[in-house]
């Protein structure tokens, strides 16, 4: 029974070290509009502190973003400032900000179970 516990405490040791390191600087966003693009966005929340990077999600079919992106600050602190100074109004519409959270993978989740 031991082994056991200790593979299984080995594996949630493996998940927390394979985490993104930006967690709590990264928030994610939802409702862009299509037209809106990255540097309109990066422009944008460059206010709350110095960003990373921006990442857009495409549409593979179109070609356009779906609508959803990320940013990650360079600090928590930033990233904070910019989940709790709502609204967000870019290009007209109101656009939501959470913190990311990263899911884990259906494979990973394999390696938890006995």
């Amino acid at each position: 029974m031991r082994s056991v516990a200790r593979g299984v405490t080995t594996n949630i040791r493996k998940l927390i070290e394979a985490r993104p390191k930006n967690t709590g600087q990264t928030v994610y966003l939802t409702h862009v509009k299509w037209v809106t693009g990255k540097s309109q966005l990066e422009h944008y929340f460059k206010r709350y502190g110095p960003i990373q990077s921006v990442n857009m999600f495409y549409d593979p079919d179109t070609g356009l973003h779906r609508g959803f992106a990320s940013i990650t600050f360079d600090s928590k602190d930033s990233a904070n400032k910019a989940i709790e100074q709502r609204p967000h109004v870019i290009d007209g519409d109101r656009v939501d900000v959470e913190p990311y959270i990263p899911l884990i993978s259906k494979n990973k989740k394999k390696d938890l179970m006995l």
